[in-house]
């Protein structure tokens, strides 16, 4: 289990319900204590060296664990890794080996539970509950993953309800929304509305960066509409 930093320091609730849901479908798990930031907010900002680094420290946290997959709760890290660690370990002392091995076994949660774990209606306390997805720009385009979090759904016998604008962006781009406030409440502000016209009663999403945009959105406006991860969902739904 990789953790990313979000889930690692604010919402670690998140990680808790990995962990239960991946124990009661008896997966063994691992958390190597080396592992760190999965550097993306640090090539972001331009510091191409301290990224590197960064990528080397995880997949060196990893290499001795003898795992089938690495699994991360948020798209932004597994689309990082998977896509952004070859490149910019092209030139490292690592071997080419480790690094694609590394790449190749990242996936994000809702495809390992929906894809691997292959859970089932079967599974979940069903409770039929109005359902909503916000689509996360690094699980739809980044990940091109658009169909696990709607089988997942769909499994855990909620009411899903689509969205128009399910895979718009929320707005929050890691440190966008703090560079540029004003154009992020506007993004955030139309999604609310969209999210809003579908009469849902729980918002989920696969990104922790997307869950603190869209709770706080939704505070502000003193909606009455849940926002939770994925995992969260299906944990407390779980038999």
């Amino acid at each position: 289990l990789f953790s990313g930093c979000v889930q690692d320091f604010v919402y670690p609730e998140q990680m808790v319900a990995a962990v239960e849901l991946f124990a009661k479908h008896n997966v063994e798990m691992y958390f190597p204590m080396d592992q760190s930031c999965c550097g993306l907010p640090l090539q972001m900002m331009g510091e191409m060296e301290a990224t590197a680094d960064v990528a080397r420290q995880n997949i060196a946290a990893f290499m001795d664990e003898e795992v089938d997959d690495i699994v991360t709760p948020c798209a932004s890290c597994v689309s990082h890794m998977k896509h952004n660690y070859p490149k910019l370990l092209e030139d490292s002392s690592l071997s080419k080996k480790s690094i694609t091995e590394y790449s190749s076994k990242i996936i994000d949660l809702s495809s390992f539970v929906s894809d691997v774990l292959k859970v089932q209606p079967g599974d979940f306390e069903e409770d039929g509950k109005k359902t909503t997805f916000h689509s996360p720009c690094h699980l739809c385009r980044g990940l091109g993953v658009e169909e696990a979090p709607k089988n997942l759904m769909e499994a855990a016998g909620l009411d899903y309800i689509a969205a128009d604008e399910e895979q718009s962006c929320c707005g929050f781009g890691g440190t966008y929304s703090a560079k540029f406030p004003e154009l992020s409440e506007q993004i955030l502000n139309s999604k609310l509305d969209d999210i809003e016209r579908t009469g849902a009663e729980l918002l989920l999403t696969d990104c922790p960066g997307c869950v603190m945009q869209l709770r706080g959105g939704l505070k502000k406006r003193g909606s009455s509409i849940e926002v939770q991860h994925t995992i969260e969902a299906l944990n407390k739904r779980k038999k």
